[in-house]
Order: C-alpha cells, then structure tokens, then sequence
C-alpha cells in the first residue's frame, strides 16, 4: 500500500516523544513489509526538508505555527498516488477526512491522548481555546465521515472518545510497545547501590516533575542514602526549584540523554517515577519494565493501562504527594516487592512488542482499504 502520513513532528525532531516513537517503529516495519510511506512533518531549522528514514520518506514543511496550512497542498498533490492517509492528532486535529476530494482514498487518525485541559496549561488562551474546539469536534466528526476510523493507543483513550461522542464501532486499540532488544535487563547486582529514584519525560508543565521533587524532599528524612535522577528535554527551569531545597548533592539533573544512556539510568534505577496528570498508554513505563525497574505514577488515563496496580507497579491518587511519597519509599525499603513487581513487569513488557503492533495496524489499514 502507499501511505501518505501526517505527522506534526519526526522521530529526529529536538522535541519528538512517544508519538514520534510510535510513528517510527510501525513506519519502519510497514516499509519491510513491502509498503511505501511519505510521511509529512513540521519543519525545523535543525532538519533537511527532505530525507530518507529506515525506508520510508519525510517530507518537512511549515513550522509549528504554520504546518497545518500545507495539509490541502500536500492532499491535492498527492491524493492520485496514495492508497490511504494517516493523521496523528497528538497537537490539534487536522481534518483531513474533510479535505479529501469524493474519490478519496480512506483516513486513519491516529489518538494518543486527548488534551483537553492540558492545552490550557501549555499554550495561550486564545491558541489554547481554539485547539480545544478543535478537538472536541473530532472525535464524532471523524467517525461520521465515510472510510474514516480512530485508532487508540489505550483502552483509556478510547473511553475518552466514546465520550465525545465517537462511534465506538469506529475505534480500534493498537497499543504502544517496546524494542526488548535495546532494554537488555541488568541483573540485581546492576543496580546502583543507594536507592536511586528516576524521573525520565519531556518535562512539560502538564507532567509535572515538580512533584517527584516534593516527594523526594519528604521521603530523604526516611531514606538519607536515597538519589534522584531526573532526566529529559527541557530540565532548565528546574535546577532553580532544586536550589530551594538544598538538595543539589543527591538530586542529579541531566537534561536530554541519548537512548543508550536512557537504558542505562532505566537498568540502574530502583524505580521509575511518573507524575503526568495524562498520558496516552506511556512507552517510557514499557522501557522500564523491559529493564525489571517498576514504575509508580498516578492513577491516570494511559498510565493506569500501562501499569498494573501491585502487579507491575504502583498506582496513587492524582496529585497526592503523601501517597506518592509513601509509595516510593515503601518500594525502595522493601525490596522483596519490589522485586515481585519487577519480575511482573518484565513479563508484562515481553507481550507489548513492536512487531505485533505493526502488524495489527497493517491489518486495519489494509480491512478499512478495501471496505
């Protein structure tokens, strides 16, 4: 099949995350199964306009401002040569199953998580205002709209859809996954030797690291030897919220790491730390029980369908930095559950793999082709 895919940013983008994880691993494995994919993203003056990825093209174009007014462009230039189009909505909606001509190839829109609130945390009013109608009108438009589908990453995320008054006929789960052979799993005597808590995201204000730097203020009266390690794009504003607590000799900063050393802290660390008020199922969760290191996040949508609750990790109320703190320091101080939930999450990790992923979004894109 040939795939035309709309994507806001690549996987070589500075600012790629999980969406751009996810886009590249089924990308990549589509074109090995005999598909070709031109994949159209935001421009950034760091990238070329045009490259070669694994296989599968990237065309760049626009900036993060402009990048939706080239969509009807690009459609009209390419709706001859293409089998199927696919949207990711992870900023706003783009509409394309509007912008198609009568004999238009079908659309899958591709939902990590919806917004909602979150972009009025993390844009101005009037932007923000906007972003929001825009996305609370697409869930039931799209699934409306003839040979068009959603496609969740999460059971959370469908729910979410359903309540916006999407067509739950119209929904399918195809979930994020992880690469075992990049997440190698340390043995115990691996791990570092003081209790070492690891906080590793984009650091958004809707992910709230500050939160894991709360808990840990409180939990270091009870556990003097413990560490922090936060790790991520975007660590600057931090490291003065960490001079207020007089704790930079065991508050670790990093910033943005490259894959082999985001294993390496994943296979050190005694737990992984998340506290997103929303996430869309939660890769960074996989790669942690990939390397037998639990996570405790709170219990929201995407994060509560990544880890089982004192199965593979620990789930606390949103926003409650007692319970938070009380989890992570009844995990560090008892190892025979932590190892418990390690175990479970390794195992956990080994079901949810990129091949499978792949091969069930082919699947659906290749039912909804010839419906």
């Amino acid at each position: 099949m040939r795939i035309l895919w709309f994507q806001w940013r690549d996987i070589k983008h500075p600012w790629s995350g999980g969406a751009e994880i996810y886009m590249h691993e089924i990308c990549r494995r589509l074109i090995k199964y005999g598909h070709k994919i031109h994949a159209v993203t935001c421009w950034h003056p760091q990238l070329k306009h045009f490259e070669k990825i694994e296989g599968y093209t990237v065309e760049r174009v626009g900036n993060d401002l402009t990048y939706p007014l080239y969509i009807p462009y690009i459609i009209t230039k390419y709706i001859k040569y293409i089998d199927v189009i696919v949207e990711d909505t992870s900023k706003i909606p783009l509409f394309t199953p509007l912008l198609r001509m009568k004999t238009s190839p079908p659309v899958v829109a591709i939902v990590h998580h919806l917004n909602r609130d979150i972009y009025f945390q993390e844009l101005p009013l009037h932007k923000a205002t906007i972003a929001y109608i825009l996305e609370t009108l697409m869930p039931k438009l799209y699934t409306t709209l003839p040979n068009t589908i959603l496609i969740a990453v999460s059971e959370s995320t469908k729910q979410e859809l359903i309540k916006l008054g999407a067509d739950p006929k119209r929904i399918y789960i195809v979930p994020n996954a992880v690469d075992i052979s990049t997440c190698t799993q340390a043995p115990p005597e691996n791990k570092n030797c003081n209790p070492t808590i690891l906080y590793l995201s984009r650091l958004k204000a809707y992910k709230q690291p500050h939160h894991v730097i709360k808990a840990f203020r409180k939990l270091i009266k009870s556990i003097p030897n413990a560490k922090l390690v936060i790790a991520g794009k975007g660590t600057s504003h931090l490291r003065k919220l960490i001079a207020k607590t007089h704790l930079e000799h065991i508050i670790e900063v990093k910033g943005e790491i490259d894959n082999k050393s985001k294993i390496d802290l994943l296979q050190k660390a005694w737990v992984l730390v998340q506290t997103s008020r929303k996430e869309g199922f939660g890769i960074t969760v996989l790669e942690a029980a990939a390397c037998k290191t639990p996570t405790i996040a709170y219990n929201v949508p995407g994060l509560r369908d990544s880890i089982k609750h004192m199965e593979t990790g620990i789930l606390v109320p949103l926003n409650d930095i007692e319970s938070l703190t009380q989890a992570i320091t009844t995990l560090l101080l008892t190892p025979n559950l932590r190892r418990k939930l390690a175990e479970n999450a390794y195992r956990y990790a080994l079901k949810h793999n990129w091949e499978k992923t792949a091969r069930k979004f082919e699947k659906i894109i290749e039912e909804l082709n010839h419906e």
